[in-house]
């Protein structure tokens, strides 16, 4: 994004701040789209970063909701049904009786436990109503159901007159640096969708599969995100399983279009080392993997200081913790007191996952940008504090 545009929202809206650039989104979505093809659809995991869910419903094939709130979200964006997963490990009765009395058998489900299953089919029972559900196939840890109790559930099929089972839900985490994770546990579900279809007869329609795509937030990182599409789409076209396939992605669709910017409110030496204070801090920046600053992300600095010397300097947040650590001794040129820095790829999770309550600190305003939109403030600075104190309230 021109620093230039960034420097004059800076000056309007003034900082901390994110900008979310919807014209690098869709061109994400859109490079995407041109290397995957027809060998499958895309889903966006609204986790990553709520505030382009909007945006991203109309270039994606589906968003994956995750949570009650995330559901509010979708309703108040008026996210078309037909476009919607709602997943989730954890899913209490109420909240599913909720969405299902709303959406009914529009969108589609994730069932992550026999708990689930029965939630589901005394709805649809009591409603004599059709949904559409994906059964989740653990990876080894607490989401879904193991192998054994899917072929339990499809056996008895039967006993659940008004749920379709659409196909199978696949997700194994994220930040999976090499392909080869992602290509044998491609190979994995191949071989396993044809061994279901033999034991129980089941022909999964679809298979709903978050790759967990690497994305790099660090300066000398791997930068291969476009090849890992290209690599994806191909061992997506070798697999023998003839359904359709979906690919649930929220980090590798949201990260580069983030920008967090903060300004330099202080500068000092302590001990012959060069400090900055600048007005934001970890609780408002997150780079998965970061620790202490001592990594280098992606950022520029703004300023009017024509001195070109560099020394060597460390950014610090507001926060009264010594980890509260931007960047750890980063040559820049000298900085003063108003500089702004802007730490890039922050599209994924950086506003959304954190510590966002310490110390009371405000939320940031968010901001949305486009070439033809212009600026959008979606979220204005938000206080604190009166979540973090005791306070007379009804139950």
């Amino acid at each position: 994004m021109d620093i230039n545009i960034l420097k004059t929202g800076a000056s309007v809206y003034n900082t901390p701040m994110y900008v979310f650039n919807i014209d690098e989104m869709n061109e994400t979505v859109r490079g995407f789209r041109e290397i995957i093809g027809t060998n499958a659809d895309i889903c966006y995991a609204m986790k990553a970063n709520t505030f382009i869910t909007g945006y991203m419903s109309a270039v994606t094939d589906r968003i994956e909701v995750c949570s009650m709130g995330e559901f509010h979200i979708c309703r108040l964006l008026n996210i078309p049904p037909e476009k919607i997963l709602i997943s989730g490990v954890l899913k209490k009765k109420e909240d599913i009786y909720e969405i299902l009395d709303y959406y009914q058998g529009k969108c589609a489900y994730t069932i992550e436990s026999l708990t689930q299953l029965s939630y589901f089919c005394d709805w649809s029972n009591n409603k004599k109503e059709k949904i559409c559900v994906y059964l989740r196939l653990t990876s080894g840890n607490q989401f879904g159901m193991d192998e054994t109790t899917i072929e339990k559930v499809i056996n008895e099929k039967n006993k659940y007159p008004y749920l379709t089972v659409k196909g199978i839900h696949y997700f194994s985490g994220t930040q999976k640096k090499t392909m080869e994770k992602i290509k044998g546990e491609l190979n994995y579900l191949d071989t396993y969708l044809t061994e279901l279809k033999e034991k129980t007869g089941f022909h999964a329609e679809e298979l709903e599969y978050g790759p967990g795509l690497f994305v790099s937030y660090f300066q000398g990182g791997k930068e291969d995100t476009k090849e890992d599409i290209r690599i994806l789409s191909e061992a997506v076209s070798k697999m023998q399983y003839n359904g359709r396939i979906t690919l649930e992605m929220g980090r590798a669709l949201a990260a580069s279009c983030g920008y967090y910017m903060s300004r330099v409110c202080d500068t000092k030496k302590n001990n012959g080392e060069n400090y900055c204070i600048v007005d934001g801090g970890i609780n408002q920046l997150h780079y998965d993997g970061q620790i202490c600053g001592m990594k280098k992300p992606y950022f520029e600095v703004i300023s009017d200081n024509r001195n070109e010397q560099q020394e060597n300097w460390t950014v610090c947040g507001s926060l009264c913790t010594a980890n509260d650590l931007l960047i750890k001794n980063v040559r820049v040129n000298n900085l003063k007191t108003g500089d702004i820095f802007v730490f890039k790829r922050v599209g994924a999770y950086s506003a959304t996952e954190g510590m966002a309550l310490f110390l009371s600190h405000e939320l940031p305003k968010v901001l949305l940008y486009g070439r033809n939109m212009g600026w959008r403030l979606v979220r204005k600075e938000h206080q604190t504090y009166e979540y973090n104190m005791e306070k007379e309230t009804e139950k």
